[in-house]
């Protein structure tokens, strides 16, 4: 899923976002993702204290949903996750 993670910098910020598979690991379980930190090691190391096992190690692109960012800033350092495609609102992950 390489191709499912973008990053984007605001101001200081590193915007990481990935679609991934759950913490429950079942077949269909996937989570869009998205945090901001201080760098793409950071975020990475944040997704993955959520149980976000399989992150890339580098991201593909630099396009991120606007709603998405918009999450990210409310809270710096928090995960935010949506179940992949769905029309619901973006919510702290569970650590």
């Amino acid at each position: 899923m390489g191709d499912m993670t973008a990053k984007a910098r605001v101001a200081d910020l590193v915007i990481a976002y990935a679609t991934l598979v759950d913490a429950t690991n079942a077949c269909d379980a996937l989570d869009e993702v998205v945090v901001a930190a201080d760098s793409w090691a950071s975020a990475t190391d944040l997704l993955r204290a959520c149980g976000y096992l399989k992150v890339p190690r580098r991201a593909m692109s630099k396009k991120i949903p606007a709603e998405a960012v918009e999450a990210a800033l409310t809270n710096p350092g928090t995960v935010f996750r949506k179940r992949f495609m769905a029309d619901t609102p973006w919510t702290p992950a569970a650590k």
